[in-house]
């Protein structure tokens, strides 16, 4: 989703709110504003913060999590939109509260991907619940009506959910955040969209998320500590389509958040040691989703919330116990089909690999409605793992993922329709599908839309949108979209933007955008120590260029060859080409004793290579 469509999208939210009821002193650390909302008709006794937390254990937030945003004031929801509008959102996350870090960033984007609309109601029925699912409101909500649900109240959330907002950040490092940055724990990857409905009730009493909108907009209370809490207009969420570029005007609220753990600074390298590079990692948007663990420790997802495991009859197992999610498949918890059909293809919690069972767990969770179980079997029957190829039906299980809001299957059917692999190839449906893997976050979809904006396959030609896409590739882990992006960077003269491009790339493990983030380092005025360190990491992943800049520059041992393509430069380099052509040969032969190498040096240099130009020097 471009900025100003999303900006469109929360300009035009309308919020109602009445009689919402929090304890503020419990977050006056956590945030300055508070949390709180309009004056109830009867104000409470606002409780304190030990008497909120009550008996219930601090309960450590995991490296993911899935909290519900329902109780936020207006402008603390403001505050996280205009975030995501700019920039990837930051957050600290703990047992101890949640706090938006707004002084702190990483440059990125979010997309929006319409989904099948799903209705859901969650009840909280104990203070614990309370707080582990609204962890910026819930141990001021907790405090204030637990007396009440003592007594048998709940605390009942009606959901409409309509699409996803994604970033293409898969993870985040410490040393990548921007600003003031400090108890950064999470970024928040992405959230669902709709319109929700936040009010006290009973237990055993059941309602329908059109009762409890109808009953939130009338705005009564019967209790003296009732809440009540709504976003969106539920007639408006019945307008929203699974291809809607944008979320209908009054159905824009955030509801839950998908939050990543941010990973810890690496220790600092011994004097004069070489930092090792990141290991070149297999591109994400082509094999199976993993299940990752959503609620603070010690709690299980079931019935849309976190809860302890005795209460629920079935919930989403650990993903990395494998037992655990086949007693929990046994038990009718369809995602935990899926988590173990995928723990299965990876041979990881425990069990051994076996993709044929894997099928077979995948299948039942599909049957079950779990959408990632019906993207995941797709992706085997597509590879023809675990069983027979059938792309064909690869394909259906993908269009019901994908209308499901699941990014993967948008990229893996856009694939399909590309190469004609169990569909009639389409071109312009490829596109369009790919677009839509890649506004719901699946950095393999962004690359491969970019390309085709890029060649103009399917589509009109259009360098400036296949640049936005292919950034976003860049920000997941497509190394190659970081070269490209660079590539067109340095081509417009953008200097500090292509070095930023290589180095992700580089450190994303692609060999030549080492070799380009070093050159450009060295060639247009950058820092000589991290030239070092681009050429170092590059020719450690055995890269040509790379180990050749080494040599001539700073007496690597490392042994160069020189292959067709240096020859090929050289040939162009004595036809009158370019200084590229000039100073890659040069390089090459320098480094292989060649003496032609000098003469090609010195005439790229005086074309204005920058790289030449510093090897020159060096030479002197």
């Amino acid at each position: 989703m471009s900025a100003g469509s999303l900006g469109r999208m929360m300009a035009r939210r309308t919020t109602v709110l009445s009689t919402l009821v929090l304890a503020l002193g419990a977050f006056t650390a956590l945030d300055g504003c508070g949390v709180g909302g309009a004056g109830a008709a009867v104000r409470p006794k606002e409780a304190t913060a030990a008497e909120g937390l009550g008996e219930a254990p601090c309960r450590e937030a995991e490296s993911s999590g899935e909290p519900l945003v329902v109780d936020w004031k207006p402008e603390q929801r403001g505050d996280l939109e205009l975030m995501m509008k700019e920039n990837v959102a930051i957050v600290s996350y703990s047992c101890k509260g949640f706090k938006l870090l707004k002084d702190c960033k990483v440059d990125g984007t979010y997309g929006f991907l319409g989904m099948s609309r799903k209705e859901s109601v969650v009840k909280l029925n104990n203070a614990d619940e309370v707080k582990a699912n609204l962890p910026l409101g819930g141990i001021g909500i907790a405090g204030s009506i637990s007396a009440e649900m003592a007594r048998g109240s709940t605390l009942d959330v009606a959901m409409i959910m309509i699409g996803k907002v994604k970033t293409t950040w898969a993870k985040v490092q410490a040393d990548e955040l921007k600003g003031e940055c400090e108890g950064a724990t999470h970024f928040v990857k992405g959230a669902m969209v709709g319109a929700f409905a936040m009010q006290t009730g009973t237990k055993g009493q059941v309602k329908t998320a059109a009762q409890m909108f109808g009953a939130s907009a009338s705005g009564a209370s019967t209790s003296e500590k009732n809440v009540q809490n709504k976003d969106g207009d539920i007639a408006d969420c019945a307008k929203a389509s699974p291809d809607d570029k944008k979320a209908p005007a009054q159905c824009q609220a955030f509801i839950r958040l998908e939050l990543k753990g941010i990973i810890p600074k690496a220790a600092p390298a011994a004097a004069g040691a070489t930092a090792a590079p990141q290991p070149a990692e297999k591109p994400a948007g082509n094999d199976v989703a993993v299940a990752e663990a959503t609620c603070p420790k010690g709690l299980v997802m079931a019935e849309g919330k976190c809860t302890e495991a005795k209460s629920a009859a079935a919930y989403l197992c650990n993903p990395s116990k494998a037992s655990e999610c086949e007693e929990q498949c046994g038990k009718g918890n369809a995602p935990s089909c899926g988590a173990a059909g995928s723990l299965y293809v990876t041979g990881g919690g425990g069990a051994s690999r076996d993709e044929k069972k894997a099928r077979e767990l995948l299948t039942k969770g599909c049957t079950a409605s779990d959408t990632k179980s019906c993207t995941n079997l797709g992706v085997l029957m597509l590879q023809g793992r675990g069983g027979a190829k059938d792309s064909a039906a690869a394909a259906k299980n993908f269009e019901k993922g994908c209308g499901d809001a699941d990014a993967l299957a948008c990229n893996m059917l856009g694939t399909q329709y590309k190469t004609g692999d169990g569909v009639t190839k389409d071109d312009t449906k490829a596109v369009a599908l790919l677009q839509k893997g890649c506004d719901g976050g699946n950095d393999a979809a962004c690359g491969s839309y970019g390309k085709m904006l890029l060649d103009g396959v399917g589509t009109t030609k259009d360098p400036a949108k296949a640049k936005t896409a292919l950034r976003r590739a860049c920000d997941g882990n497509q190394p190659q979209a970081c070269i490209d992006v660079g590539n067109m960077l340095e081509a417009s003269r953008d200097v500090i933007g292509a070095k930023i491009m290589y180095q992700r790339g580089c450190w994303r493990g692609n060999m030549q955008a080492c070799f380009d983030n070093g050159r450009m380092e060295l060639g247009f005025g950058g820092q000589k120590d991290a030239a070092k360190r681009a050429f170092e990491m590059g020719c450690m992943r055995n890269d040509k260029m790379s180990c050749a800049a080494m040599k001539v520059l700073y007496g690597g041992k490392q042994p160069v060859f020189p292959g067709p393509e240096t020859m090929e430069a050289s040939r162009r380099c004595d036809m009158g080409g370019s200084p590229h052509d000039c100073g890659v040969a040069g390089l090459i032969n320098l480094a292989t004793g060649n003496p032609m190498g000098q003469s090609q040096i010195e005439r790229a240099c005086m074309q204005q290579d920058g790289l030449a130009c510093a090897v020159k020097n060096a030479k002197k």
